[in-house]
């Protein structure tokens, strides 16, 4: 397992070798958590994942690279990556790896909403763990405002306003964000 004990340029190393072997990977984050997937882009600050479940692609993570603990690519993660191959399971949707900007949270939202994508946003406010999903309506140098929906499938009525520095993880392209938009009440 790679570990953030390295310098952060060796493990930017570590990174693009699993990028570039499409290398099945766990990435352990700092609150005990994990995403299984398929490293797909980086940069200095944050990691794209296209996340996986039980044998299918499950949709694009975007992680901040400071919440990274290590990477996991062991002999379970090989035979993985086998039966993804073999399965001929291993597509990625090139156009929104390539549209997808990593260089900061204010690029990572414009990007996401230029291509039409309601998002999911992982949050911590004050101990609170907090849960978003919506449209992205407002984007500025520190803060998303999201026209969050609720379980019921209702807007709220105030958007949510989410500052960069609380946010844990963005997940968009993914089956919960895309079949729940269709059916928003609104």
């Amino acid at each position: 397992m790679a570990v953030k004990t390295y310098s952060g340029k060796e493990f930017r190393k570590i990174v693009q070798k699993h990028i570039d072997r499409i290398d099945f990977v766990k990435v352990n984050l700092v609150d005990d958590s994990s995403i299984l997937g398929f490293i797909v882009k980086a940069s200095d600050y944050f990691l794209m994942i296209e996340e996986t479940y039980d044998f299918s692609l499950a949709g694009i993570k975007i992680v901040p690279f400071e919440r990274v603990s290590g990477i996991r690519h062991g002999l379970s993660d090989k035979v993985s990556k086998m039966i993804y191959s073999k399965e001929g399971l291993i597509k990625f949707n090139k156009q929104i790896i390539k549209n997808t900007l990593l260089t900061d949270f204010e690029a990572i939202f414009k990007s996401i909403r230029k291509q039409d994508y309601h998002c999911i946003v992982e949050s911590r406010k004050k101990k609170q763990e907090l849960f978003s999903i919506g449209e992205i309506l407002e984007v500025n140098e520190k803060s998303v405002v999201i026209n969050n929906y609720n379980p019921n499938g209702k807007i709220d009525k105030k958007p949510r306003k989410i500052n960069f520095k609380n946010i844990e993880t963005i997940s968009f392209n993914d089956n919960y964000s895309i079949v729940f938009r269709k059916y928003i009440f609104k």
